[in-house]
C-alpha cells in the first residue's frame, strides 16, 4: 500500500540537493540561497550547531510498518536514536548532521517516502480525521481524497513555488477532528440528496495572527476536490503577496481582498475549470479489513489491562476489529521499541497505523482477541504513556526552542513538569479524558494552543531589565464544522509557575464540572475569572539577584537570553519586551486613585511610559534615568510626541517627583499619546507620524553606508539596521559588521524577509562578519 505517489523528478531533485549541499559546504552557496533549498527538501536546521531535523510526508496520517521501520533505523543511524510524531500527522528525525542528510533522504526512497515538501512554499502535508475509515457515525471514510490529491498536487510544478505554504484538511464528518476552519483549505464530508460531497472552508488559520476559515462553497460533488483546491492553488499564486514571509498565508489575502473580492477571484478561477471531468481524483477504497495471521493469542487478565483497554482501546464499525491510540511522551518513540512494534503490526497489513494531531499513534484493524499481544509489546515500550490517564496523552506541545529555531520557551520541558505534577497529584484526570491542553513556544501555532481547551504559547517576562520565560493563558475553544471559535487569551504568567497554576484550575473544574452541562459553560460562570485570579496570585517572580531560577526555562541550563531568539524571528521578543511596560503603565494608571504614595507610582507610569517604544529605535535603558533621557531625545525632540512634554522628563531626570503630581493629567495624557503611537505602528516598526530630525543627523544618516553593530545583541542589531534602512533610498547599499554565531545567524534572514537583498556575506579573518545589503 502507497499513501502517495511521488512525483517522477524527485530523484532527479534529491540528486540536484546533494550537489547544493556540497557546494554549499565547500562556501560556494550563500547561507540564505542554501536554507531556502534545504527547506523545500523538508530539511531544518535545528538549535544545536550543525545538526537538522528531516519533515516526512505522511498523507492522510498514514505510514506503513515498513516504513516506520525504515524510518526507526535512520533515526538510529544518522540521528537521535528515535522518531517523533508532530501535529501535522507526519513524523520526523531529529539530529542528523549535514553530510547525512541525503543519505537519510535516499533510505526514505526505498520504502517510497519522501520528505520534499517537507517545508517551503508549497502543499503541505495533507491532513484528515485519524479515525477516518473505522469510525462509527462517520459521514464517509475522506483517506481516499487525501492521498489522492497528495499524489496529483505534489506531482505539478506549480506546487512548489507558491506564496507560501498551503495547507489542507479533510474531516469525516461535522465533529471536524481535522480542523478544517484552522487551516488554508478545509473540506468536511457531507451528504447531500444522496450524492457524496463536502462543504468547503478557507482561508483560515492559526499561528501569529489566527482566523477561523470562512464557507467557500456550502457543498460541492465528491468529484469536485482537486478543481477547488487547483483554483484556490491558482488564484493564491497570482494574488498571495511574496514580499512577506509574515503576510502571505491565505488568510491575508482573505483580509486583504475581503469577501466579495475573494470570492470573485477565486470563482475566476473555479469557473475555469469545475466543468472539466479529466480533473477528477482518481479514488482508490482504503479497505479496512482484519487480517488473521493465526499466531499465538497471549492471555492477559489483569487490572492494568482492563484499565488501559478503557482509556485507549475502541471497537472500529467494522465487526471484530479494534483501534489503539498509542500515548507517546512528547511525540518521541525509541528506534528500538519501534522495530519491535511494526514487525508485530506488519503482520497485520500495511494499513495498521495512522499518526493523529496528538502527537499519538492510532493503531487500526487489528482484531480483538490480539489485544493482548498488542498490550504485552507497549507497556514494555520505554516512551510511551500507557499507564497514565488519556489527558497526560492528549497534551500538545510542539518542541519549542529545545530544537526550533524560531521559539521562545521550552513547552517539552513545561510538558515534562506538568506531567509529573499531575500524575503525582490527587487529581482525577480519569474524569477529563477528552481535554485538550495544548502548548507552544511561541505565537506560532505549531502546539495548537488556539484549538485547546487550555492553551499556553512562549512569551518573554521582564523584571527590572531582566528577561524571564513566561506564557499566555488561553482558554476556551470550540471546535465543529462551521461552529469553529479559538480559544481567548484570558492572562499570562511566569513559565516556572505553570504548573501550579494547572494543578489548581484543573482540581477546581474536575470538583465543580458535573455542575455545568460543559466546559464552557464552567468557563463562563466561574473559570475565566478563576483563571485570572490564580495567575495573578502566581504572578510575581524575586529579582535575579535574589533567585535565579524562574529566570530559567524548564529543561534550560541558563537564564533566558535574547540571543536564544531564533534566526529570522529577531522581532520574536521585542513585543513582548514592549507589552511588559504597555500593562504595567496601564495597570499603573487605572489603580492610580486607590495608592498611597501617588507621588512614587505617577514616576513608575512616566518610565515604563519612557522605556515601551525605546526598543523600536533600537535603545535599551538600563535605569529611569537613562529611559528619561532617550525618551526625551528620540521621541520629544524629534516630536512623535508633543514637544511640550519635555519638562516632564527634564524634571523626572532630577528626581522631582513632586512636579509630576502637579502635572498628573499631562503625565497621563503622555502615557495615552504614547499609546496611541504605538497603535499606529506597522509591522516594519514605522510609525504613521515620522519623526523629524535635524540636518546634521540626516547628512550622517545618508551618508554613512556603513554601520558598525559588533557588541551589540539580538535584536537591538536588527532594530538598528531596519532603523538605517528605513532613512535611505531604494538601491542604495548598506554594509553592517556583525559578530560571529547568533547575530549572523539572525540579522540577514530577518533583513531579507524584510525584503531587501543581501548582495555579500564574509567573515574576516579577525572573525566578525561584514554584510552588504541593498534596499529594496
Amino acid at each position: 500500500m502507497k499513501f502517495y505517489e511521488n512525483a517522477p523528478t524527485l530523484i532527479a531533485e534529491q540528486d540536484q540537493f546533494e550537489k547544493d549541499m556540497i557546494e554549499f559546504a565547500g562556501g560556494a552557496i550563500n547561507p540564505i540561497k542554501f536554507k531556502a533549498i534545504r527547506v523545500a527538501h523538508g530539511v531544518y536546521e535545528q538549535r544545536q550547531e550543525h545538526t537538522y531535523m528531516i519533515r516526512i510526508r505522511c498523507a492522510a496520517g498514514g505510514i506503513t510498518p515498513k516504513q516506520l521501520k525504515k524510518v526507526a533505523e535512520l533515526g538510529e543511524k544518522y540521528g537521535s536514536s528515535e522518531v517523533h510524531f508532530t501535529t501535522r500527522q507526519e513524523v520526523q528525525v531529529h539530529d542528523v548532521l549535514l553530510q547525512d542528510v541525503i543519505k537519510v533522504i535516499r533510505g526514505l526512497n526505498e520504502v517510497d517516502l519522501s520528505s520534499r515538501g517537507g517545508g517551503g512554499n508549497t502543499i503541505r502535508n495533507i491532513l484528515t480525521s485519524p479515525l477516518s475509515g473505522i469510525e462509527e457515525g462517520e459521514v464517509f471514510d475522506v483517506d481516499p481524497y487525501a492521498i489522492s490529491l497528495t499524489t496529483r498536487m505534489i506531482n505539478e510544478p506549480d506546487s512548489w513555488n507558491l506564496p507560501r505554504k498551503f495547507k489542507i484538511a479533510l474531516s469525516n464528518s461535522d465533529e471536524d477532528t481535522a480542523y478544517t476552519q484552522a487551516t488554508c483549505l478545509g473540506f468536511v464530508a457531507a451528504i447531500k440528496e444522496g450524492q457524496k460531497g463536502f462543504r468547503v472552508y478557507c482561508a483560515g488559520g492559526m499561528g501569529a495572527k489566527p482566523m477561523v476559515g470562512h464557507e467557500l462553497i456550502d457543498f460541492i460533488p465528491e468529484n469536485r476536490v482537486y478543481h477547488v483546491t487547483k483554483a484556490i492553488k491558482i488564484m493564491f499564486d497570482k494574488h498571495g503577496n511574496r514580499r512577506s514571509k509574515y503576510s502571505s498565508r491565505i488568510k491575508f489575502l482573505w483580509k486583504k481582498l475581503d469577501r466579495n473580492e475573494f470570492l470573485k477571484l477565486f470563482y475566476e478561477e473555479y469557473d475555469q475549470v469545475k466543468d472539466d471531468d479529466s480533473l477528477n481524483l482518481d479514488i482508490h477504497e482504503i479497505v479496512n479489513e482484519g487480517i488473521d495471521p493465526q499466531i499465538s493469542v497471549e492471555s492477559v487478565d489483569s487490572v492494568e489491562f482492563e484499565l488501559w483497554k478503557k482509556r485507549y482501546v475502541s471497537a472500529q464499525k467494522q465487526e471484530g476489529l479494534s483501534t489503539i491510540k498509542m500515548p507517546l511522551c512528547l511525540g518521541d518513540l525509541e528506534s528500538k521499541d519501534a522495530y519491535v512494534l511494526c514487525d508485530f503490526l506488519d503482520q497485520f497489513g500495511d494499513n495498521t497505523i495512522r499518526c493523529d494531531r496528538a502527537q499519538n499513534m492510532r493503531i487500526r484493524n487489528i482484531p480483538s482477541k490480539y489485544i493482548g499481544n498488542l498490550y504485552n509489546i507497549v507497556k514494555s515500550m520505554s516512551h510511551t504513556l500507557v499507564e497514565h490517564a488519556p489527558f497526560i496523552a492528549n497534551m500538545i506541545n510542539c518542541t519549542g526552542a529545545q530544537t526550533c529555531k524560531l521559539g521562545i520557551c521550552l513547552p517539552r520541558g513545561l510538558s515534562t513538569e506538568l506531567r509529573d505534577k499531575l500524575m503525582h497529584s490527587d487529581l482525577n484526570l480519569d474524569a477529563i479524558p477528552e481535554f485538550r491542553l495544548n502548548m507552544s513556544g511561541c505565537p506560532n501555532t505549531c502546539g495548537m494552543h488556539h484549538i485547546a481547551d487550555l492553551g499556553f504559547f512562549g512569551k518573554i517576562g521582564r523584571k527590572e531589565g531582566k528577561i524571564y520565560p513566561a506564557y499566555n493563558i488561553l482558554a476556551g475553544a470550540k471546535v465543529g464544522a462551521g461552529k469553529t471559535e479559538y480559544a481567548s487569551k484570558v492572562s499570562d504568567l511566569p513559565a516556572h509557575a505553570v504548573p501550579e497554576f494547572v494543578y489548581r484550575f484543573l482540581k477546581h473544574y474536575i470538583e465543580e464540572k458535573e455542575e455545568y452541562s460543559s466546559y464552557h459553560e464552567y468557563l463562563e460562570k466561574e473559570g475565566v475569572e478563576l483563571i485570572k485570579e490564580i495567575s495573578a496570585e502566581l504572578k510575581e517572580v524575586p529579582l535575579f539577584e535574589e533567585d535565579q531560577s524562574c529566570y530559567i526555562d524548564f529543561g534550560a541550563k541558563r537564564p533566558l537570553r535574547l540571543d536564544d531568539m531564533g534566526a529570522a524571528e529577531c522581532s520574536a521578543g521585542m513585543f513582548d519586551m514592549i507589552n511588559v511596560d504597555r500593562k504595567q503603565m496601564e495597570t499603573r494608571i487605572k489603580g492610580l486613585d486607590d495608592v498611597s504614595d501617588v507621588e512614587e507610582e505617577l514616576y513608575r507610569i512616566l518610565f515604563h511610559t519612557s522605556r515601551m517604544l525605546l526598543v523600536t529605535r533600537g535603545l535599551d535603558a538600563s535605569n529611569e534615568q537613562q529611559a528619561f533621557a532617550y525618551f526625551e531625545k528620540h521621541f520629544v525632540q524629534t516630536e512623535l510626541v508633543d514637544i511640550s512634554n519635555a519638562d516632564l522628563l527634564q524634571e523626572a531626570k532630577k528626581g522631582q517627583k513632586s512636579y509630576l503630581k502637579e502635572n498628573k493629567q499631562r503625565v497621563i495624557k503622555l502615557a495615552e499619546d504614547v499609546m496611541a503611537l504605538y497603535k499606529s505602528m506597522d509591522d516594519s516598526l514605522r510609525f504613521k507620524q515620522s519623526p523629524k530630525q535635524n540636518v546634521a543627523e540626516e547628512k550622517d544618516v545618508v551618508e554613512s553606508i556603513k554601520k558598525d553593530y559588533r557588541g551589540v545583541a539580538c535584536p537591538m542589531n536588527f532594530v538598528k539596521t531596519k532603523l538605517v534602512l528605513e532613512t535611505m533610498s531604494v538601491g542604495q547599499q548598506l554594509e553592517i559588521l556583525l559578530d560571529n554565531g547568533a547575530p549572523i545567524e539572525n540579522v540577514p534572514n530577518s533583513v531579507k524577509l524584510e525584503g531587501h537583498s543581501i548582495l555579500r556575506q564574509e567573515q574576516s579573518s579577525e572573525g566578525h562578519w561584514s554584510v552588504l545589503i541593498k534596499k529594496n
